[in-house]
């Protein structure tokens, strides 16, 4: 993500406080698809286990209270309470990742280690035996999915050529406008869908629309996580303080 804040145009019916749609860049699409990516612990974490509708919150407070005596040897509950993140460079996700480093937030990164022999075992855990050399396994290794190499191998193409896509990587291309909807449906956008959008909330009613710029930043982030898990109208509930 090229800088912690991203900025969004809103289209908006004043009368009815909704947002019909945003024209956004890639920056946004690759925010709000990477929240696909969250392990639910982490997600109650960092939505606040107590305030989250349904039973999930009271799930994972039932984790956060139970006593070590009944846990098996050896177990972290912080496995469950703050789970990394299986994705080896979660930059989509900086803007819920807050002000502090990895051991502060509740999006950890998921990292790998091997021995000073590098025999063929890896550990999630940094100082654990490692079972063929008896080393203790300290050192990180690169932990590289299949779609993040090919990824890494197109932007590294892409840079190089004349015109290359500033914004590789993440999910989506970065030189085309997406239309996200209230309810956030991500579509290309294009003049025939934006007026086709527009005449289906505005036919017949007595409609005000007005264009609004907003940056989206660290709190904007974290409501907008909140209000996927709850609303059909993600951006006004947002943007517009609208109250459910």
């Amino acid at each position: 993500m090229a800088s912690s804040k991203i900025s969004l145009k809103l289209l908006i019916d004043n009368k009815a406080k909704k947002v019909l749609f945003a024209e956004a860049g890639k920056e946004f699409v690759d925010f709000v698809f990477s929240l696909l990516t969250l392990p639910i612990g982490a997600v109650a974490k960092l939505v606040s286990a107590g305030t989250m509708d349904g039973s999930v919150g009271r799930l994972y407070e039932s984790v956060d209270r139970m006593g070590s005596s009944y846990l098996q040897p050896g177990t972290d509950r912080s496995d469950l309470l703050q789970p990394k993140v299986l994705h080896p460079d979660a930059r989509e996700l900086l803007l819920l990742r807050g002000r502090g480093g990895d051991d502060e937030s509740p999006i950890g990164r998921f990292r790998l280690y091997t021995c000073a022999g590098y025999c063929a075992t890896a550990a999630a855990e940094a100082n654990v035996t490692c079972p063929q050399c008896k080393l203790l396994m300290a050192t990180e290794v690169s932990f590289v999915l299949p779609y993040a190499a090919a990824a890494a191998a197109a932007a590294a193409s892409s840079s190089s050529a004349p015109g290359g896509d500033e914004g590789a990587g993440g999910y989506v291309k970065g030189v085309v406008t997406y239309m996200v909807t209230d309810g956030l449906e991500v579509t290309p956008m294009s003049a025939i869908s934006s007026i086709t959008l527009i005449n289906k909330f505005t036919a017949g009613k007595d409609v005000e629309l007005a264009e609004k710029f907003v940056t989206v930043g660290t709190d904007e982030g974290l409501a907008l996580l909140k209000a996927v898990l709850r609303s059909d109208t993600v951006l006004s509930d947002v943007f517009l303080a609208r109250k459910k």
